[in-house]
């Protein structure tokens, strides 16, 4: 039996194009990771510095040994499938991009727990006792977010770490958790740039500080 050379056309070409899509968006994808990985350590500095790769082309997990009044970081780079053709239209229909979270430690007493999370992210965010909180919505460049404290007072504080983010268009979530002394950031970047709002985020953290 003979194939229909049209189509037998049209599965060559598919198959050209998803290979070369392929190692195109693995090439991306790796670009990515190192440009992150880059400017994590600028901004960080850490004594140590541990990369776990998760999936190939799908990002990595990060664990960073870092100086006073730092403990530690650990975090996760996750990027969006560019080389899965046949995923990357799932993935856009669910809202997949880049990703870059961050948890950061440090052994000093924090002034309470507080958070700032994109309006739209706020059914996603899974936080515990949200429903108590005081909370205050707040706009910055055309994004909604809402600002969300209990355990101290830190609503100004809050506030002015939305206002000093330099791409209030990539920030998700940040968080400080006071009961186990921790910071977390999500980011969602364009081309990998996380360095600017990364270098606001460490020195904002240290204003929680007690």
């Amino acid at each position: 039996m003979n194939m229909n050379p049209f189509l037998l056309t049209a599965i060559i070409l598919l198959g050209v194009g998803a290979t070369v899509n392929y190692f195109l968006g693995v090439k991306k994808n790796r670009w990515l990771g190192k440009t992150m990985s880059t400017q994590a350590e600028n901004v960080l500095n850490p004594k140590e510095t541990e990369y776990v790769n998760i999936g190939g082309a799908i990002g990595y997990n990060i664990k960073y040994k870092l100086r006073d009044p730092w403990r530690e970081a650990k975090g996760t780079f996750t990027f969006f499938p560019r080389h899965s053709l046949l995923y990357m239209p799932f993935s856009l229909a669910i809202g997949g991009s880049d990703r870059f979270f961050l948890n950061l430690f440090s052994d000093r007493k924090l002034a309470g727990e507080g958070h700032i999370i994109e309006k739209k992210y706020l059914n996603k965010a899974k936080i515990d006792g949200f429903q108590e909180m005081e909370k205050e919505e707040m706009s910055r460049d055309g994004r909604e977010f809402v600002l969300a404290w209990r355990h101290g007072d830190i609503k100004e504080t809050l506030k002015r770490t939305l206002m000093a983010m330099p791409d209030p268009q990539s920030l998700v979530h940040f968080t400080c958790f006071d009961e186990n002394k921790t910071f977390f950031l999500f980011l969602k970047p364009k081309n990998g740039k996380i360095e600017e709002n990364l270098k606001v985020f460490v020195a904002q953290c240290s204003e929680y500080f007690r």
